[in-house]
């Protein structure tokens, strides 16, 4: 059966002419798509940069597409896609957004990585995640259909479709994906054991508002790791969706020092 990838979700290439001699790969969220980083993607190429932001298997599809996808059908197509733009810039940089920032973690263990910026890097999060109980009924059902009403108050930056997002809030929000998020908490605690092996120089994202990930992974990442100059800066207005925040101030304070963190 072939998934139709949904235009807010294509892979997001942006190449100057001649190419630019510093590039960016940004990773977007669990159950997200490429276009959710499409304004930092954006203010990135126009500072300079050459941007590149691809969709993991089973994002930006459909639901049964989702269902088939672990996380290491994520992290692969992360790292091929690192190893496409490999070599051919000075140095790349990452971005990461929620699941994005545990993968651009994952990408930096084993790539180099200079500077990344995590927008609330799900690393640590509020409420557990029973990876045994979602695991156990993985064998029964593919998902379970929770409240999902899109919220009108977050403004798009991307290329998209009128039903983009209708569509893809029946499909991914509207139900928890039991084996899904069972690897995303497996791939949380596998990162979690690379935090002290990180070289990176990082700039970590909390927002007060987010009631996913807990703000102390800013201070486990800005002290955890070994990488120098690390930043961590805690917007007490922001949710959990800092690139495309609700709160103006908070999303354009972001953008800025992100632009300024990774400008050599």
């Amino acid at each position: 059966m072939e998934h139709r990838v949904r235009k807010c979700a294509q892979p997001i290439n942006l190449i100057h002419e001649p190419r630019a001699e510093y590039a960016v790969i940004a990773f977007h969220g669990y159950s997200g798509y490429p276009g959710e980083l499409a304004l930092i993607a954006k203010l990135l190429f126009e500072s300079g940069y050459d941007v590149f932001v691809p969709r993991y298997p089973g994002h930006g599809t459909d639901g049964e597409d989702f269902a088939a996808t672990d996380r290491s059908m994520w992290v692969e197509h992360a790292l091929r896609s690192y190893e496409l733009i490999n070599g051919k810039y000075k140095s790349i940089s990452a971005v990461g957004h929620s699941m994005g920032g545990l993968i651009a973690l994952k990408v930096a263990s084993l790539c180099d990585i200079p500077s990344m910026v995590l927008y609330a890097p799900a690393l640590l999060l509020q409420k557990k995640i029973p990876v045994n109980l979602f695991s156990f009924l993985s064998h029964f059902s593919k998902r379970k259909a929770v409240e999902w009403e899109r919220d009108p108050r977050f403004p798009f930056f991307d290329q998209r479709d009128d039903d983009d997002d209708e569509f893809l809030g029946k499909e991914y929000w509207s139900f928890i994906y039991f084996r899904q998020i069972a690897e995303l908490e497996k791939l949380r605690k596998e990162v979690l054991q690379l935090v002290d092996s990180i070289d990176s120089r990082i700039l970590v994202f909390t927002g007060g508002e987010d009631t996913t990930v807990d703000r102390k992974v800013g201070e486990l990442l800005t002290e955890g790791t070994k990488g120098k100059d690390n930043r961590w800066i805690h917007l007490p207005k922001a949710t959990h969706l800092i690139c495309y925040d609700k709160d103006d101030v908070s999303r354009e304070l972001a953008m800025t020092e992100s632009i300024n963190f990774l400008t050599p």
